[in-house]
């Protein structure tokens, strides 16, 4: 799933798993660039 940034792409990947199996870790954030920025400084990102 982490190939890809196609929205799509991803949806189609978490549906094709049953949701039992699902192992969801994550955070999305939804507000102006600088204000994410400020609340996830210094935090470890995904590679």
């Amino acid at each position: 799933m982490f190939a890809t940034g196609h929205d799509e792409a991803n949806r189609a990947a978490v549906k094709a798993v049953k949701a039992e199996a699902l192992k969801l870790v994550g955070l999305a954030l939804h507000a102006d660039r600088k204000d994410v920025d400020r609340v996830v400084k210094g935090m470890a990102l995904h590679p």
